[in-house]
Formats: C-alpha cells, structure tokens, sequence
C-alpha cells in the first residue's frame, strides 16, 4: 500500500511539474526549473512518444543550464528517436569528452551508429558501454539487444541476449527474447528449448505456450502443437488467437469437422469476425458440404460485402455443383478486389475452360504464372489448353520455361516427357522422363494415368526398371 502512495504521490508531482511547464510555455514567462525538474518532463514526453515537446522542453533546458551534460545526453536520445542520429553523434562527441565514465555516452552512440548502418562502429561503442556498467550490466546488455533486435538483426541481438542470460539465467524477459530470436532465425530446436526453460520458471504463461503451439506448426508436429494451443486456452479461455491456430491446425491436418466446432468457439468471442466465418465455409467445401460452404461463404459477405476470399469460396462451390455461369461471377467479383492474385486467376482460367473459352483461359493462366512463376499447376494447366486447341509446340514451349523456373518438379517433367512422346520426340522424351523418374519415381504411376501409350512403350518399360532397381 505504501508503494501505491508513493507512486500515486511521485506521479502528482511530476504531473505539477509538467502543468508549471507547459504553462510557462503558454504565457511566454520564464520559470526556473532544476536539471533534475527538466529530466523528469523530458522523460515524461518521451513515455508519451512526443519527441517534439521533448526537444522543447531540452532546448529551454540548455538555455538555463547550459553546461548540463545530462541534458545535453537526453537531447541525443531524443534525436535518435526522431531518426537524426548525426546531430545527435555530433552532441555525445562533445560531452565524452567530459563524460568519459559514463556508459550512457557509449550506448546513446552506439544507437547512433546502428542508426547510420555502421554497425562495426555500433558494436565498438556498445562494448565500451558494457565495460563502464557497474551496476545493471545484465540490463545494459539487454538494452543493446533490443536495438538490434528492433532493426531485425536477430543473430546480433541473440549474441547480447546471451550475454545477459549468463548473468541472470532466471530472467524471464531475457528467455523469452532469446526464443523470439532463435525463431526469427529459423533455429526452431533452439528457440522451443528456451521456450520451455521460460516455462520451467512459469509454466502458466498462456503466451509462451501459444509460441510454442506456433513453432510446431511450422515443424509439422501437429498433434504437439494442438497440445500447446489447449494449453493457451485453459489458461485464457478468450484467447482468440489460440482458438484460430488451433483450428487452421485441425483445418490443415484434415479434420475439417474439428476444425468448424474450434471456429464456431471462437465466434462466441468474436461474433462478426469474416475470415473465421469464411474459413468454416472453406472446411464445409473441403467436405464438399456445398449447401453448408455456400451458406458460410454468404455470411460472410453480409459480414463483409467486399471480402474477396467469400467471393471465390462461392464461385468454387458454383464450379463444383457446374453452375459455371455464377461460378465465373463470383471469381470475377474476388478479383475486382485482388486483380494480381494467381490463385483467383487459376481458378478464372478453370471456369473459363468450362465455358469453353480457351483463348480467355489461356489469357487467365498466363497472369497467373507472370504474377507468380512458381504456380506449376497455372503452367500445367496454360500448356494443356494449349494441347486442347492443338498448339503442341506452344504447349512444349511453356512446358519447358516452366521447368526452368521450377527445376525441381517431377511433375512438370513427367508432363514434358508425355508432350514429346506424342509429338514423335523419342529422344527428348526420354530425356524429361530421366529428370523426372530422379525427381520422383513413383509419380510415373500418373504419368502412365495420363499418357496411357507409354506403357507399351520398350524404352520406357527399360527406364523404369532402371530407376525401380535405384
């Protein structure tokens, strides 16, 4: 209770002193207030993120204690903070000289320097900083850390968060920084191993679990991560983002009707939230639950009329129950909002090959893969229509510059290989047929779903025992 006084009585007096200031500023007269009075008000803006008002109040500062160092420390700060860290450089250069001992000096200098891009020179003054620092050495470091940290130079960062962990090995902000890190460098056995030490010393942080919920997403451990999104949730049954993961989870592993009972928990906490909505129709379509889907996708748009993915959702259920007429409507009205969208133009060229209009297709599948060249299945689909109007070489043409861009799909190969054989190209069959056996054997089993003819095919049938035996 003291504290709370105290507290209550320290933030009474620095909100008079903030009142006396802006008042003198206000009639044009002239208070006097100590260095320590100023130092006060500067930091109070800056907890504000008024930089403005706090380089005011530090230059009317300097005008009544003009050899103050300390002032003259802040107005580098806030210089910093305004993104001038040449004036800022060109203050500190002038008070190390007095200063000599102080690591805030060397620390306000080396955000300058990180500022500028000169990251040796950073590093150079952080160092001395870490050197000066008797008292609070562990969140001196962390201080440097987060610099780095907040201009995304993660592996600079983990090295000064290491640094303070070894001095307090319990500190959970520097854990958990350090597993933020880890992950932002993609070392996620390392960043679940600091995760979990965090909650060795507090195992009821929902956060926590829900990061580790997030990395074995991205390790594909899905049942491991479902566990660690429950756990979010029993330790805040209104954490939204725990109950989405969780169902995107379910949604992506396959179990949509798991997937829809976790979405419609989380719509009693967020009752009009459209991409929840929309994401329930998706699984009902998975499900190929068209009345289900086409109901969600529709309250979706009343939620949101301008919601893009509800729009293509429709028009994949009109594709699917072959209303093309509407299905072309719907996708037409999700790409008035998103027009460079490859997948919204793969599922275009889709409804226009059945409508029968196959140069419009074509039209349609070429954006896609100018928008996005790694869309094999656009460049698939491109070449096909091709063959379909009986532009063989057009389509061997696209077929190949496909394979450029995405060396590494049997697919596309597999596709070639069939291509030249019905073009009479023996050779140059087998050749794509070779890249594709290496890339994936056991898709020839499709290929000869395509290609029928190649079965009875002698060099084929010797390929394929060559690559079985491999």
């Amino acid at each position: 209770m003291k504290e709370e006084k105290d507290h209550y009585y320290n933030n009474s007096e620095l909100m008079d002193l903030v009142k006396r200031y802006e008042e003198m500023i206000l009639n044009g007269t002239s208070y006097y207030f100590d260095v320590d009075d100023f130092e006060e008000i500067i930091d109070h803006y800056l907890d504000l993120g008024r930089l403005g008002r706090a380089y005011n109040v530090a230059r009317h500062a300097l005008m009544q204690h003009p050899s103050s160092t300390s002032i003259q420390l802040k107005s580098a700060v806030i210089l910093n903070e305004k993104s001038q860290p040449l004036e800022a450089l060109r203050i500190l250069r002038t008070i190390e000289k007095i200063e000599i001992y102080n690591p805030e000096v060397y620390y306000t200098k080396g955000v300058a320097f990180n500022l500028l891009g000169q990251l040796k020179d950073a590093v150079k003054q952080f160092n001395k900083a870490i050197i000066l620092t008797d008292e609070g050495k562990a969140d001196m470091i962390f201080s440097i850390a987060m610099v780095f940290e907040h201009k995304n130079k993660f592996r600079i960062a983990l090295k000064y968060l290491l640094q303070a962990y070894e001095i307090e090995p319990f500190n959970l902000s520097y854990i958990y920084d350090i597993a933020y890190c880890y992950e932002r460098v993609d070392k996620l056995d390392k960043a679940l191993e600091f995760y979990n030490r965090f909650l060795d010393i507090d195992p009821f942080s929902e956060n926590v679990w829900y990061n580790i919920g997030v990395l074995y997403n991205r390790l594909e451990d899905y049942d491991k991560a479902l566990d660690a999104y429950e756990y979010a949730i029993s330790l805040d049954e209104e954490y939204a983002s725990a109950y989405f993961n969780k169902a995107n989870t379910l949604a992506n592993r396959g179990d949509h009707r798991d997937a829809i009972a976790v979405y419609k928990e989380l719509l009693y906490l967020e009752e009009n939230n459209e991409q929840v909505v929309c994401y329930i129709g998706e699984c009902y379509e998975k499900m190929e639950e068209w009345d289900k889907a086409l109901e969600y996708y529709r309250k979706t748009l009343v939620i949101n009329p301008d919601f893009a993915d509800a729009w293509l959702g429709s028009g994949m259920v009109m594709y699917a129950r072959g209303s093309y007429r509407e299905s072309l409507y719907c996708v037409e009205k999700a790409l008035g909002y998103f027009p460079e969208n490859p997948e919204y133009l793969y599922s275009l060229g889709n409804v226009y090959l059945k409508l029968k209009r196959p140069h419009d297709a074509i039209d349609a599948y070429r954006k896609a893969v100018g928008y996005d060249p790694r869309d094999f299945d656009s460049w698939i689909n491109l070449a096909e229509t091709y063959l379909d109007i009986r532009e063989n070489e057009k389509a061997i043409r696209i077929l190949e510059e496909a394979s450029v861009i995405n060396p590494g799909i049997a697919v596309l190969n597999y596709r070639l290989a069939a291509y030249y054989f019905m073009n009479g190209e023996k050779e140059k069959a087998n050749h794509f047929l070779r890249i594709a056996l290496a890339l994936d054997f056991d898709l020839h089993n499709d290929f000869f779903a395509y290609y029928p003819a190649a079965e009875r095919l002698a060099s084929v049938r010797k390929l394929i025992d060559a690559y079985r035996k491999k």
